[in-house]
Formats: structure tokens, sequence, C-alpha cells
């Protein structure tokens, strides 16, 4: 009897084990659901973000773009426009000048030596056109005298130890034999400029 009511009690607890067995698996089951839909839903909330980072990257590109297109190009097609129109200037003038008379007897034309001491690379020639910016300086060949330029506006370059120098007007720079002149100057900071020295 011992025995048929360990089988009865056995019988009886199996089916719970079961059910217990069944509804520790269901809740297992739950659980991985629970744990992949907040995967899924980290992972759609990263992709977002990173949609949108990409996004804010387009953006900046498009605005560093923009903002690389700040006149220069325009300002350098101007005083190339300007440089133009002096020299057609320059050349009219000239062709509409008097006549000089004749030389009766040519005078051979003194070269000049080069000073080894003195710049010959890297630097300005002297009696040459040539574009400056501002807070720029720039040495001349065959001279001890280094151009520094200043402030640049629509009309005036300032040139140290020149003071300013209005476009088509010259300047002698103090303690020196050179003279500076203006071709043009832009307001977008270029202008164009010669020196010479005895």
């Amino acid at each position: 009897m011992r025995r048929h009511r360990r089988m009865v009690l056995i019988d009886r607890v199996i089916p719970f084990l079961a059910a217990g067995v069944g509804l520790i698996a269901l809740a297992g089951a739950v659980l991985v659901q629970m744990n992949g839909e907040a995967r899924n839903t980290a992972l759609a909330a990263q992709i977002a973000d990173l949609r949108e980072m990409v996004e804010r990257i387009g953006v900046r590109t498009e605005a560093l773009a923009m903002a690389q297109d700040d006149g220069t190009a325009a300002g350098l097609l101007a005083l190339q426009d300007r440089m133009s129109g002096l020299e057609e200037q320059v050349a009219t003038a000239a062709a509409t000048a008097p006549a000089a008379p004749a030389a009766e007897t040519e005078t051979p034309v003194a070269v000049a030596e080069v000073d080894p001491n003195l710049p010959t690379t890297d630097c300005i020639p002297l009696g040459t056109r040539f574009v400056v910016l501002p807070d720029e300086s720039y040495p001349l060949c065959q001279s001890t005298t280094v151009l520094k330029v200043g402030a640049i506006t629509g009309d005036t370059v300032m040139v140290e130890g020149a003071g300013p120098i209005v476009e088509t007007g010259f300047g002698k720079i103090v303690g020196t034999e050179c003279t500076v002149m203006v071709f043009s100057a832009d307001i977008e900071g270029f202008a164009e400029m010669r020196v010479n020295c005895s």
C-alpha cells in the first residue's frame, strides 16, 4: 500500500513538475524574445544615430565647400581684369605719345654686375611687376631691402618705410634708394606693384 501511495503521489507530482518545467521554458522563451526585441530596438536607435551623423557630416561638408568660395577667385579675376585694363591704357598712351628723336650715336648699355653677397634667388627681381598680399614681406633681388606690405584697401597699399601709396602712385622707401609704384590695389587684399632701386 505504501508503494501504491508513493505511485499515486508520484503520478500527481509528475504533472506539476512537467507544468513547472514548461513554465520555466516559457519564461526562458519570453526572456529571450524580450532580449531580442531590446537588442533590435537598441540597434535601430544606433542606426538612426549613425544616419543622423552622416547627414550632419554631409551638411558640414557642403558648408565647408561653400565657405571655401570666399570670393578669392572673384577677387583674382577682378585684379586680372584691372591689370589688363592698365596694360591697355599704358599701350594706348605709348602709341599716342610723340616719338622721341632718334639718337645720333648709340651708347653702349652698361650691364650691372651681380653681387654674390646679395640675394639672387627667392626674391623679387627689380623692375618687375608682381602681386603682393597684406602683411607679407618680399626680399628684393640684388638689394638688401625687404619690401614689407601692410594693409591693402580698395585703392591704397601701406608699405613700411614709404607709407600709404595710392594706385598709380609712387613712394620712396626711407633709408634706401628704392622707389615703389603701385599699379593697382584691390579691396579683396591684392595689389600689383613694381620696385626699382638705383
